[in-house]
Formats: C-alpha cells, structure tokens, sequence
C-alpha cells in the first residue's frame, strides 16, 4: 500500500466540500423527537408557555376557592358560636325572672322556707340548662386525686384513707363533655 493511499484512508476525495474547499462532515439525522427548525423551536415554546400560563390560573383559581372555603368556614364557626350562645340566653332569661321573683317575695316577707324554695327551684332549672349542654359536675369527695380534674388546695393527715384521696371538695369542678371547665378544689390525704 501507499502512503498516498493510506492518507486517503483518513479523508475521503469524494466527501462532499464545502464553500472554502474544506471537507464537511456529515451531521447525524436529527432525532425525530427534537425539533428540526426554528419555527418548531418556537411553536414549542409558545405550547410550554401556554401550559404554564393555564397552570399558573388554576393555581390561582384553587388558592382564591381555598380562601373563599376557608371564609365561609370562619363565618360558619362564628355564627354556631352565636346562636349556641342565643340559645343558652333564652334558656337562662326564665331562671333570672324566677331570681327576680324571689327577690320580690323576700323583700315582701315571704318565709325562709318559701324562698329556699324559690332558691331550689332556681338552682334545678340551671343545673338542667347546663346539663343539656353536657356540662357535669366533677366527683370529687372519696374520688382518688386526678391532677387532671382535681386541683389540690390542702391536705389532711389520716390513716383512715389512701393517700392521695379526695377527703373534702372546697369549690366544685365542672366539665363539658369530657374537657375540664374548671377542676374541683380539694382536700387531698396524706400519711401523717
């Protein structure tokens, strides 16, 4: 073989040339998924960014339906708040006209039993006002002490009794369904 020959081995005569009579290379076919001018590029670009322009208005379609749920939920909230409260009003106003009663018959000389009567009768229709709401008394007296629903004031050294039991209630406790409104004040035992 010839060096000539070998020299052509590595540039082809018949490769095509171009203008300045350098010889060009050949560029791959174009992958099919690629665009293959300027025009596509463009009309991809103008597909993504309409794209992005409709996602754009449905994010902000559902952030404005969120604030407008979340709305709706707070003005919900605020009126169940006020018509509970309304309702627990109407129940209420009856128990102060019986106080206003009572008052009256004490003032006009009624006996002690007629008032304590008046007074009894007053304290049941507040107690099933209240219990309609599930508001319930804690137990207390002979009750093992529960941080959770006792508030210890005092102790009382005995041996009569566990440690740690209620031995005597200072001001009741009450609670709404199962969460405390306010814990009884107590006596705790303790050894001596």
């Amino acid at each position: 073989m010839s060096k000539r020959h070998s020299h052509h081995s590595h540039h082809d005569e018949n490769a095509p040339r171009d203008d300045a009579g350098s010889q060009r290379v050949e560029q791959p076919a174009a992958d099919p998924a690629e665009p293959q001018t300027t025009g596509d590029l463009v009309a991809q670009v103008d597909k993504l960014t309409d794209e992005r322009d409709h996602l754009q208005d449905q994010l902000l379609r559902t952030v404005a339906d969120m604030q407008n749920v979340r709305k709706r939920l707070q003005q919900e909230a605020q009126q169940t708040r006020q018509f509970a409260t309304e309702d627990l009003v109407r129940e209420l106003i009856p128990i102060l006209d019986n106080f206003e009663r009572t008052i009256a018959a004490g003032e006009s000389g009624a006996t002690v039993e007629i008032l304590l009567e008046g007074v009894g009768a007053i304290d049941r229709q507040l107690r099933t006002a209240l219990e309609k709401r599930k508001v319930t008394r804690i137990k207390a007296h002979g009750e093992a002490f529960d941080p959770d629903m006792h508030e210890a004031i005092a102790t009382d050294e005995t041996h009569e009794l566990p440690e740690g039991t209620v031995t005597g209630e200072i001001e009741p406790g009450y609670k709404m369904a199962d969460r405390v409104i306010r814990p009884a004040r107590v006596r705790v035992s303790k050894k001596p």
